[in-house]
């Protein structure tokens, strides 16, 4: 559960904006490169108002405004130390205050946000009610009234006041940060990064705190959704922001639970104990020694926490939920959970009380109404595998046992690696279920994978549900596609600019730490990946080459050097790409994930046994993988078995990729690209639906990726729904305008009668495939079969074909250069290339055409009928233009075989 301490962290926002006019001045004493040095003892961002605002009253004792300032800088202090004496001392300055002027409007609006940091909810929103009235368009007022409103659970009213809060000030920061907080109450932890985001862009890069406190929110919806490893990235760039903060050392023990390193976890809620006094620390500290094999050290710890949160002068919000979920699990002291449930439940109805109410009622057998109040929370949106395990097990109770399959569901779609899923897992005995219509909150979609992932149609055999008969199959009724939900059409915030920015100012504060530098060239590289934009190779480079620059030959440079050879290969320099690769293989740090990229670069030169050998070194001896080496070796080993022509084994084997990737908590874009390919195999299979299934759970994974865009718009158009296809195409190139997809584009609008449009589109594809050198190096091959495809300059494009030869030499290269060869009329050297990209038996529909055509051509008819024969058989809308023309040449052939068959009779 997210502790409820995190009102006081929200809070610091509200003061830090109230503030803001003093601290702008106060700021001049910090440098940019001096916050990395903070340890949160000197220097901090709040200790600098204090001293500014002491100094302001020592000149003149009765100055007001400089009481409050005070105030406000120790409430902030507060939050930097999780250290409530503090509280204190602003309730001294807010005295001083308030002795010198009663009805200072500033300082009754910071008593509301001590009562707010004291818990004392309802008290507060009933002052900032009044201060609301008396000046209904201060900004801060809102916010503290949001802030008072989402304690009690009172979400309608807090929603009301943060819209109150962006109409008066668009994109405030408190209201970016209360817009996130709801969002994530609502279920839509996408939005609430979105805002999230938002309020680290408009913040100063001189509030390392606030920057270090969005960075944890972030963390803490990566965490609530299973995204383990990514959180812990974010948090590391909290760590850098502003070190030693007790948000961030809390939110990593967080992680570490989660990754099983319960060792770890317990040392860091130790830190975190000994900076925060609050007994909520205790209890995740006992839990943490539990899950370590430390029985004797957990119950003490437990102990000491049970004593604390029953002692009015230590319990707070978070130790008083804590204590009645401990208390549940023992039938001698659930009455005692129940009592104290209701004590909480009648001061305020928050998702969090509400669910420990439930709990608490369900352990003393009262399941009816433990069943209303866990819906209750459950209907304001929460997506928490916690909630939804205390539901399936009420649901179980009440012998609703579709309710509780699609709670215990619910519970692992929202965190595959939480403290519940196991017992989620078990309770399912291991059925797949798919929840339809519930909202998709965690960014690792289960439903849609469930779907793309079952067997139960094909029965592992492939082969046998994607070769029917030519006959059937070309008068197969078009796939009845589902329309693409239009949220998916559009790209959100993935995190990569932040991460960036964070990196950014990193470097600006240490300029000769060659670490920083290769964290900032690998966000330059994933932000390629997700756009598609050529520059972020370019920068990506720039700052690997001053990392190596700085360190190239002891284990830090690692990272570097493995991250420049995927720059490499996404700019297609493969020898290069294979050159980083084995140096950070040499450097013998033990990782053995390089592997993948020399595999990789020797996968697209042709060279399909050093690629099989290099992926196999993945798998060492007397070594279990991880989820993420797994879906490494798995992922790419299955692109070699489609190239050996084992199209059903690719697809096994790329389900297996996507399971681990999941498992792994990859990034949405990484996640989404083995959905991608899983849908290409279906597709190069014949199996639309099954592709379109896994296109569409890519973009659950990934909204707005361009590739999956581009590939459900080519699925369409290829089953005859244009409409559609121009659309989806439409929405692809808006993201990112590859040359194939307006060429794409082009064929689709020429086929279907718009010859005007078709050719910008094609005027269009060379202008882009020649802007700039990497565009040119990355679009050859395209061009290459676009020149040809359109009996355009026919002979640049058996140049460019020959070109990519040069540096290219795999299968798909050979196909380009012999449809070339082809259209320049070169018959012999066509036929040599084709045999050459058809050696290892691919089942490609697009390469066996070629084949056949080009047989036809040279008079080989027997070969040319196989081969379109295959190419319907295995896909009969394989291509827009070309599928029909297959099926008439083959018609033809068949013709022509018939004839000379008669003729042969009639001679006899």
């Amino acid at each position: 559960m997210k502790s409820p301490r995190t009102a006081i962290y929200l809070l610091g926002f509200l003061i830090s904006t109230a503030g803001h006019a003093q601290s702008a001045s106060s700021f001049k004493a910090v440098q940019p490169g001096e916050s990395s040095k903070t340890d949160n003892a000197e220097n901090t961002p709040a200790q600098i108002r204090i001293a500014a605002a002491q100094q302001q009253l020592k000149a003149d004792p009765k100055k007001v405004q400089a009481c409050n300032e005070l105030a406000l800088a120790f409430l902030t202090r507060a939050r930097e130390t999780a250290d409530s004496r503090y509280l204190n001392d602003a309730e001294t300055a807010l005295a001083q205050g308030l002795t010198l002027d009663a009805n200072n409007f500033q300082l009754q609006r910071t008593q509301v946000a001590l009562m707010l940091s004291r818990h004392n909810f309802a008290q507060a929103k009933e002052k900032a009610r009044l201060l609301n009235r008396r000046t209904p368009d201060d900004v801060m007022t809102y916010g503290y009234l949001a802030e008072a409103d989402i304690a009690l659970g009172n979400y309608p009213e807090a929603e009301t006041s943060a819209q109150w809060m962006l109409n008066l000030r668009p994109n405030n920061i408190p209201g970016l940060m209360i817009g996130a907080r709801l969002r994530t109450l609502y279920g839509d932890s996408h939005g609430a990064i979105d805002f999230l985001n938002l309020a680290y862009s408009e913040t100063s890069p001189t509030e390392v705190e606030d920057l270090a406190w969005i960075a944890n929110q972030i963390a803490s919806i990566q965490i609530e959704s299973g995204q383990n490893d990514a959180a812990a990235q974010t948090l590391e760039q909290a760590e850098q922001l502003f070190p030693h903060y007790p948000c961030t050392i809390e939110d990593l023990a967080r992680v570490r639970i989660a990754q099983n390193r319960a060792s770890d976890a317990v040392q860091l809620w130790k830190q975190a104990g000994s900076l925060d006094q609050d007994p909520h620390l205790l209890y995740e500290l006992a839990k943490a020694q539990q899950a370590a094999d430390r029985p004797e050290d957990a119950r003490a710890t437990y102990a000491e926490f049970e004593r604390l949160a029953s002692k009015s002068g230590s319990t707070t919000d978070a130790s008083r939920m804590d204590l009645i979920l401990m208390y549940v699990r023992n039938p001698e002291t659930a009455p005692n959970a129940l009592k104290l449930a209701q004590q909480e439940i009648a001061a305020r109805q928050d998702v969090w009380t509400l669910d420990a109410y439930a709990w608490a009622l369900y352990a003393n057998a009262k399941f009816q109404d433990a069943d209303v109040a866990i819906r209750k929370a459950i209907a304001v949106g929460i997506q928490s595998s916690q909630i939804f395990d205390h539901a399936a097990h009420i649901a179980q109770k009440l012998n609703h046992d579709a309710d509780a399959s699609k709670y215990f569901a619910l519970c692992l779609q929202s965190n595959a690696t939480s403290e519940y899923s196991s017992d989620a897992r078990g309770s399912l005995a291991s059925a797949t279920l798919v929840i339809a219509g519930e909202q998709q909150a965690s960014p690792r979609i289960a439903a849609p994978m469930a779907e793309v992932m079952d067997d139960s149609e094909t029965n592992g055999d492939v082969s046998k549900h994607n070769r029917p008969s030519l006959q059937v199959e070309a008068t197969k009724a078009t796939p009845a596609f589902p329309p693409v939900p239009e949220a998916l059409l559009v790209p959100r915030p993935t995190g990569t600019e932040q991460h960036i920015r964070t990196a950014q100012a990193s470097v600006v504060r240490s300029p000769n730490d060659a670490r920083v530098y290769a964290g900032l060239g690998a966000a330059y590289f994933q932000h390629a990946r997700e756009t598609g934009d050529v520059s972020d190779y370019q920068l990506a480079e720039q700052s690997l080459a001053k990392s190596l620059d700085l360190v190239s030959v002891d284990f830090s440079a690692d990272a570097a050097l493995g991250t420049m050879a995927e720059v490499c290969m996404g700019e297609h320099r493969f020898a290069d790409a294979l050159t980083y690769a084995q140096k950070a293989l040499s450097l013998g740090t033990g990782d053995i994930s390089p592997f993948a990229i020399v595999g990789d670069a020797y996968a697209d030169m042709g060279e399909y046994e050093k690629a099989s050998n290099a992926y196999g070194r993945l798998t060492p001896r007397d070594m279990t993988l991880s989820p993420r080496a797994a879906y490494a070796r798995d992922s790419r080993l299955s692109y070699l078995k489609f190239i050996a022509g084992d199209t059903a084994g690719a697809i096994n084997l790329m389900k297996t990729a996507v399971t681990e990737g999941v498992e792994a908590q990859l990034p949405g874009e990484n996640l989404a690209w083995l959905f991608y390919e899983l849908g290409e195999y279906f597709t190069q299979a014949g199996d639309p639906a099954s592709a379109d299934s896994a296109y569409i759970a890519a973009l659950n994974t990934h909204p707005g990726d361009y590739r999956s865009l581009a590939a459900l718009a080519k699925l369409r158009a290829n089953n005859g729904r244009y409409a559609e296809a121009i659309e989806l195409y439409r929405k692809a190139i808006a993201v990112v305008p590859m040359p194939i997809f307006i060429a794409e584009l082009g064929d689709l609008y020429a086929r279907a009668g718009n010859q005007q449009e078709a050719q910008k589109q094609y005027a269009l594809v060379e202008y882009i495939g020649r802007l700039g050198r990497i565009n040119q190096v990355l679009h050859n091959r395209d061009l290459a079969l676009f020149y040809a495809d359109h009996d355009r300059k026919l002979a640049e494009a058996l140049d460019l074909a020959q070109k990519e030869l040069e540096v290219r030499h795999d299968i798909y290269t050979w196909d380009a250069l012999a449809w070339a060869l082809y259209k320049n009329g070169k018959l012999t050297e066509a036929a040599k290339a084709s045999k050459t990209a058809l050696q290892f038996g691919t089942r490609d529909s697009l390469l066996l055409f070629h084949a056949g055509i080009i047989a036809e051509a040279l008079g080989q008819r027997d070969q040319a009928r196989t081969e379109l024969k295959e190419a319907l058989e295995i896909n009969p809308h394989f291509h827009l233009i070309y599928a029909n023309a297959a099926q008439q040449k083959l018609a033809a052939l068949e013709a022509q075989s018939e004839t000379t068959k008669g003729s042969v009779s009639h001679g006899f």
